[in-house]
């Protein structure tokens, strides 16, 4: 379906009339809906779950809040609202991540992640941004018109950087092990092998993009990285607070990626779900979330 089909902002109404609305006091059954109808309406449900995954949890239908901490919130409180946020999100992401959904064509994935930040930023974030890239390509031009090409691009550039950055560090600590190992050795000493006896992650996924998948393909090379890192640490060649820094690393990068793609789900949603008349003044509204 393209957007010389039906106009941006006009999905809500199109469903509107395949939902009902008829004017028949003789409870006559609705005409069968056209393929258009159909369309818009898996559009509307895809990027209704797209926001779902890019909404605070708890924030469904509220007023936004403004995020600054209470100076008089006491640590443990403040710990214990951070952990509840990532707990929802989690479950959240899980969710979108092993859902099949019909009529679409997916991949399935066997995800095993060690280091446990990564594997936390992976369930919370990596279903939205998956979601993000399936919405734009396949509803993008229908909703936003020329601004989807834009933000598409926009998302794959995010992702390249993130993928690089990924690959540059796993090829830095690879490099340090194998100097590591030739200086224990050369001492005549044992090389102390770690692993990491119940992973993080285990779970069958689907993804809905490509991009999805080069993305994930960049969290497991931050994943192998902080598995080499956890040697260098045992053997006594980087310090305690090494390992913890590189995990910052790989969870920002993601959480990058993931702030682009929450803006851009909700602005497709808020585009969607527009009434005909609204259309100018949420399409303001989509392009500064999306470029924010």
């Amino acid at each position: 379906m393209s957007a010389d089909s039906i106009e941006p902002g006009s999905i809500s109404k199109i469903v509107s009339a395949g939902l009902g609305g008829q004017e028949n006091a003789n409870d006559a059954a609705p005409p069968p809906k056209t393929a258009a109808e159909l369309e818009a309406e898996a559009a509307l449900r895809d990027l209704d779950a797209a926001a779902g995954m890019s909404t605070e949890p708890g924030s469904e239908g509220a007023q936004p809040k403004a995020s600054a901490v209470s100076e008089d919130e006491n640590p443990e409180a403040t710990r214990a609202r951070l952990m509840k946020k990532a707990a929802a999100q989690r479950e959240k992401g899980r969710k979108s991540l092993t859902t099949a959904q019909s009529g679409i064509a997916m991949v399935q994935q066997q995800i095993i992640v060690k280091d446990r930040v990564v594997g936390s930023a992976l369930e919370r974030y990596l279903g939205a941004i998956d979601y993000c890239a399936h919405n734009l390509q396949r509803y993008g031009e229908m909703v936003l018109g020329k601004r989807s090409g834009e933000l598409e691009e926009q998302l794959k550039t995010l992702i390249d950087e993130f993928f690089h950055d990924a690959e540059l560090e796993l090829g830095r600590v690879t490099m340090l092990v194998t100097e590591g190992q030739a200086h224990i050795k050369g001492d005549g000493l044992p090389w102390v092998q770690p692993e990491v006896l119940v992973p993080a992650v285990n779970m069958n996924a689907v993804f809905r993009s490509r991009l999805g998948i080069r993305m994930l393909k960049g969290v497991m090379k931050y994943d192998q990285s902080l598995e080499l890192m956890a040697s260098l640490e045992w053997n006594e060649l980087i310090s305690d607070g090494e390992t913890g820094k590189r995990q910052l690393l790989a969870k920002q990068g993601v959480g990058k990626v993931y702030g682009f793609a929450s803006h851009v789900n909700q602005s497709l949603a808020r585009r969607a779900g527009a009434k005909p008349g609204e259309k100018k003044g949420n399409a303001a509204n989509g392009s500064n979330a999306a470029a924010a």
